[in-house]
This record gives structure tokens, sequence and C-alpha cells, in this order.
């Protein structure tokens, strides 16, 4: 009987102890906005994109070829991400496009 009392006063100040900490973390949670998240998104396309055409500088076909490769692709990826409608993929995929 005195266990079983020693365990619950020790279980209690354990929960206590994890109350109190969860509350005075000190973590801020960023919240982004659609539009944030959407520059995040394409940014990181075009960084992607980039470094992808980089070792095929001089050779022009071969650039062309990976570079509608890799547009198909992120129109796929994107056509299943929720924050984009079909005529946003369209403007962002045409973007995309402009990349050099």
């Amino acid at each position: 009987m005195e266990s079983e009392i020693v365990y619950s006063v020790i279980g209690i100040v354990i929960f206590i102890v994890i109350i109190v900490m969860t509350l005075r973390s000190d973590v801020v949670e960023i919240v982004q906005s659609k539009e944030e998240k959407r520059a995040d998104i394409i940014n990181g396309y075009k960084k992607e994109l980039l470094e992808a055409l980089e070792p095929l500088r001089d050779d022009t076909e071969a650039r062309v070829a990976k570079k509608s490769e890799m547009l198909k692709k992120f129109s796929n990826e994107l056509s299943l991400n929720i924050f984009f409608d079909k005529d946003e993929l369209r403007e962002i995929v045409l973007e995309l496009s402009k990349v050099d």
C-alpha cells in the first residue's frame, strides 16, 4: 500500500513537471501566409532546376531535354499540391520555363 502511494506521488510530480515544461517552452511557431508558402515552393523548384541544368551548360539539346523533363516532374508534383489551382499551376510552370 505504501509503495503505491509513493509511485502515485512520483507520477503526479512527473506529470506536473511535464506540464510546466510544456507551458514555459519558448518555441515560437512561425506561421507562413499562403503567398509565402507559394513563394518558398516556387523558389525551391527554381533552385532545383538551376542545379540540374548547371552541368549541361554547353549542351543545348541535353539542356532542353532535361528542362522539359524537370518541368513535367514539377507540374505533376504541383498538381497534387493543395495550394495551387490549375491556373496558378500554368503560371508557375510558365515562370519556371523562363529560368535559364
